[in-house]
């Protein structure tokens, strides 16, 4: 079999950040074997459809949007995790720094972002901060522990900017619980999901594509839902509802961007897989944030992920943030 293209190996470093979510509070041995059951099917599947000779194929939109990443990120320096026009943005924000007029109590919001689940009687605003905070804990290991392990390859600029925005995700949410006064600091996830992330490390990299796949579009997902519920909630506070909506869409255009790669380098049995998968998991992912669950309810949570997923209604939201190079 061909050797894996780069980018297939880079999209599996976001499958190594996002996965853990998903069994850190199921116990962890019954997702575990339900996890490495699906990578296992995934891989079969994958070797019977025989992608050939392992490389993204020949298609304008995988072109356009490596050019739409050198115009909307700027030069990228891996060794100092910057992307130049993502720079000039942060530095746009500082010039215009915003005061929250919600303050929570600081106490509080630590002793619960350190609870496995929020305790009861948390007020929605509470909650949407403390699902804001937790979204990235999984993602931010996960991203480290690729890089340590070789996961980058310097050599793709496409691979390079995909890297540094995830660098950036930890970033931007950080941002957006300061508005609010209060600071997270990066923790690792649990044990169980540790042990995931080093499992996904070690997996051939051909099987993770349709499942980073699949957590990505459960990212656009998540993340659009936690834009609008924080929209909504500080709507009396009309400045930082623009910044909450304006952060959050950075976070989802390149969430976005990686839905429409994957599906342009997958063939179409991959992208039936990947399509399969997020059904399977996409609700699944969603309830490990149990924040999230305690916001919008589960009948809500669950009636996003049974809609149609229509990536390019998404692109066409975010003009100039977003690029879909196919749809899914």
């Amino acid at each position: 079999m061909a050797r894996l293209d780069p980018y297939h190996r880079s999209m599996s470093y976001t499958a190594i950040a996002i996965f853990p979510a998903l069994v850190v509070s199921a116990g962890g041995t019954a997702m575990g074997a339900l996890l490495v059951g699906l990578l296992g099917a995934t891989a079969v599947v994958l070797v019977v459809a025989g992608r050939g000779d392992g490389q993204p194929p020949a298609d304008p939109g995988t072109d356009g949007y490596r050019a739409f990443l050198a115009a909307r990120d700027g030069r990228a320096d891996l060794l100092r995790h910057t992307l130049a026009r993502r720079e000039a943005f942060f530095d746009g924000l500082a010039r215009e720094r915003l005061v929250a007029q919600y303050r929570p109590d600081r106490e509080t919001f630590a002793r619960n972002l350190a609870r496995h689940r929020p305790e009861p009687g948390s007020d929605q605003r509470m909650l949407w901060l403390l699902a804001t905070a937790k979204a990235n804990q999984a993602e931010r290991f996960g991203v480290g522990l690729a890089e340590l392990y070789g996961k980058l390859d310097p050599g793709d600029p496409v691979r390079v900017h995909i890297a540094l925005q995830e660098h950036y995700h930890t970033r931007i949410l950080s941002d957006v619980v300061e508005t609010f006064g209060l600071t997270v600091h990066p923790k690792p996830p649990r044990f169980v999901a540790r042990a995931i992330v080093k499992i996904l490390v070690a997996t051939p990299e051909r099987w993770n594509l349709p499942l980073t796949g699949a957590t990505e579009m459960a990212g656009c997902v998540i993340f659009r839902l936690l834009r609008d519920r924080g929209v909504e909630l500080f709507a009396d506070d009309p400045r930082v509802a623009a910044r909450v909506r304006l952060l959050y869409d950075e976070i989802l255009g390149d969430e976005i961007g990686h839905v429409g790669y994957i599906a342009g380098v997958l063939g179409p049995q991959g992208r039936r897989v990947m399509r399969v998968l997020y059904r399977l998991l996409g609700l699944r992912l969603a309830t490990q944030l149990p924040e999230l669950v305690a916001l919008v309810g589960r009948r809500e949570l669950a009636r996003r992920f049974a809609a149609e997923f229509r990536l390019d209604a998404m692109a066409a939201e975010l003009p100039g943030r977003a690029y879909a190079a196919a749809t899914i």
